[in-house]
């Protein structure tokens, strides 16, 4: 298994146990770019887990689904976000867990 799959199984698996526990927790997927498909997992605490390809990103996008955390926003949400040397990259957040709906 290369690196990118062991961190692809390992998000999966933190996303089955936080939906097992119940707990709340934004799945930010990029949807566009070199490395689509990508996925980080954040929590209301600040804390995240996964890789979207860029350190800068992974900051950017986890204050953002802090924010959609905190507001209780419901449905899934999209952003565009400018990367230095790559352009514009798309990310969809979707909230799991708790009193949020699941993803199918």
């Amino acid at each position: 298994m290369s690196p990118a799959e062991d961190l692809h199984a390992a998000i999966e698996r933190e996303l089955a146990a936080c939906r097992a526990r119940g707990e709340r927790v934004a799945v930010a997927t990029l949807g566009s770019g070199p490395a689509a498909g990508a996925r980080l997992l954040v929590w209301p605490t600040g804390e995240s887990f996964g890789d979207l390809g860029w350190p800068r990103l992974n900051q950017r996008v986890a204050l953002y689904a802090e924010q959609l955390l905190e507001r209780g926003a419901a449905a899934p949400a999209r952003k565009r976000f400018d990367l230095p040397d790559v352009g514009k990259v798309d990310v969809e957040i979707e909230l799991v867990g708790g009193e949020l709906a699941d993803l199918p």
